[in-house]
């Protein structure tokens, strides 16, 4: 069987499972239907990968040797393929599309799910599925050039089209009133967005009131949720990514715990706690130098100028 094959059979495997009834298959449908996408994707780097180059682009390690014309040119090594943070870089490369924040979604039910399984709630895998259906449908339509229809066959394509449109409509239902609520900040109101409950992990969560102070409520098991909580809990899963990777590539967090309520909820961007809504003096007082993002604090002093004042004490 290709990759492309074994992508179509954890798919398949995935929804016959969910459309079981039997509770106990939800932890297989999850881990095939993640599985499925990840096959997806490295479908597509097998199939650019140069012949006699051991699938190069889906191998996590990859070296080089000359070539038969004394070129240099480069092959996979070993078994083990490239995990998804490579597909990611890998794809940014070749101007490969995916919808990155679905598969977010999908990663991290599929990552609750492990931890948590009984936690698991059938809306939570509808929400899923809805997910992987937009990713697949896209992705074999406009990277792998098919047919996703005729690719899953139409038993498995029935059930991922049902599923997607119910929960879609759901799922616009709380975007709207999500919208409507005033968060006072643009990046917590784009992260309330992608906010999943923190029961069930269904992505159907809406407003319980019509001021952000009264919190959310998960439309499938009705969980509710101060506002504190959930938009601490939303800002670090929709930004914890973007500060990883700026502190590996040598910048700053973009977010970072409040000086004056002591939530992960301070903005570096637009320097304002989103949730008390304090801001930081960015500018020393005595120096007059800019203030680092890791010296932030409810004070108008930089670090340094702290431990030189502190001296004089």
């Amino acid at each position: 069987m290709t990759i492309f094959d074994n992508a179509i059979s954890s798919i398949q495997l995935a929804l016959t499972d969910f459309s079981s009834g039997d509770n106990q298959r939800l932890l297989s449908a999850v881990r095939n239907l993640h599985s499925g996408i990840l096959l997806l994707y490295k479908a597509k780097l097998s199939s650019l990968s140069p012949a006699d180059s051991n699938d190069v682009l889906i191998k996590k390690a990859i070296l080089p040797q000359w070539g038969a014309h004394g070129q240099i040119v480069f092959v996979g090594d070993g078994d083990k393929t490239v995990d998804v943070r490579g597909i990611e870089e890998r794809f940014n490369r070749l101007n490969i599309r995916t919808d990155w924040e679905r598969f977010r979604r999908i990663n991290k039910v599929r990552n609750d799910v492990e931890h948590y399984f009984s936690r698991v709630h059938r809306d939570t895998l509808r929400s899923m599925i809805s997910d992987t259906f937009l990713i697949i449908r896209n992705f074999i339509t406009n990277e792998l050039r098919g047919d996703p229809r005729e690719a899953l066959g139409h038993d498995a394509w029935t059930t991922l089209l049902s599923v997607s449109e119910v929960i879609e409509k759901e799922r616009q239902e709380c975007a709207r009133k999500l919208t409507a609520t005033d968060w006072q900040s643009a990046e917590l109101a784009s992260a309330m967005l992608e906010l999943t409950c923190s029961s069930c992990g269904s992505a159907l969560i809406q407003p319980l009131g019509s001021d952000r102070d009264s919190g959310i409520e998960c439309r499938s098991c009705g969980e509710p949720e101060g506002f504190e909580r959930s938009a601490e809990r939303a800002l670090s899963e929709y930004l914890g990514w973007k500060n990883h990777l700026s502190i590996k590539d040598g910048g700053e967090e973009v977010l970072i715990t409040c000086p004056f309520c002591s939530n992960d909820s301070y903005l570096v961007e637009e320097n304002e706690c989103a949730i008390c809504g304090e801001s930081c003096t960015q500018t020393c007082n005595y120096c007059g130098g800019n203030i680092p993002v890791s010296e932030l604090s409810d004070g108008s002093v930089c670090g340094y100028c702290d431990h030189m004042l502190s001296k004089d004490d």
